[in-house]
């Protein structure tokens, strides 16, 4: 693995979705190669602030967040300097735009999570297999998965994921046209199945609690997205 090779799989090893067998190899370069190393460290504080932000002040941030990235798209044949130093450099914009809209911490990591995992797809280590997925499910103790889907859609993919410093089974379902993600934490709690709604920036989110678990619905408009959470209440 050379430096160019570096700089394609960065964004795999900084999300943590890179495979163990190239793990293995770029931290091997890493531990020799100096620069990349220390534009990894770079970015690594650069993501680390960007996301410390959007904890507590997510934006509606699809049209910011697409000019972000295409300009760093662009130049990224620059070099990695020049796309940390654009990365640090949005880093106050983002921040000094939004800070008049707080939502709950929670919804806000839900929120950035579903919109780079599903609405911008972001490469990820999805699960397909149904025996994968199940696997995962299994780790949440979660029995009822069948009977979760709602009518007209079907369980695409899952993962395990970090949502607010707590693990999270991420469901994704789809009708062929459009995707709804489904958060399920396990955190104990008091049951409340009354799904309260939120929008944080341009997503839809829906939430109830069980005893076990606490479960947010992402995507759609905000009644799809409240008829989804609905229906999962109905089974949880």
């Amino acid at each position: 693995m050379n430096c160019k090779d570096i700089a394609e799989w960065a964004p795999l090893y900084l999300s943590g979705e890179i495979d163990d067998c190239r793990l293995d190899v770029f931290r091997t370069h890493l531990a020799g190669c100096p620069g990349c190393a220390a534009h990894i460290d770079q970015q690594v504080a650069v993501d680390a602030r960007l996301r410390n932000a959007f904890a507590s002040d997510l934006p509606d941030a699809a049209a910011l967040s697409q000019s972000v990235r295409g300009r760093i798209a662009r130049e990224r044949s620059l070099g990695w300097t020049m796309v940390t130093a654009t990365a640090a450099a949005v880093l106050f914009a983002l921040v000094l735009a939004y800070r008049t809209l707080r939502p709950e911490p929670l919804f806000s990591a839900v929120a950035l999570d579903h919109r780079m995992e599903v609405v911008e797809h972001q490469p990820r280590r999805w699960r397909t297999d149904p025996a994968d997925i199940e696997k995962l499910v299994a780790r949440f103790e979660l029995s009822n998965l069948a009977a979760m889907t709602p009518i007209g859609y079907r369980l695409e993919r899952a993962k395990i994921c970090g949502i607010d410093g707590t693990p999270a089974l991420h469901l994704v379902y789809t009708n062929g046209i459009q995707e709804f993600s489904v958060y399920v934490l396990g955190r104990a709690g008091v049951a409340n199945k009354i799904v309260r709604t939120v929008r944080v920036g341009q997503e839809h989110l829906a939430a109830f609690q069980t005893e076990r678990f606490e479960v947010i619905a992402a995507g759609g408009s905000g009644d799809e997205c409240l008829q989804f959470a609905r229906a999962a209440a109905s089974v949880l």
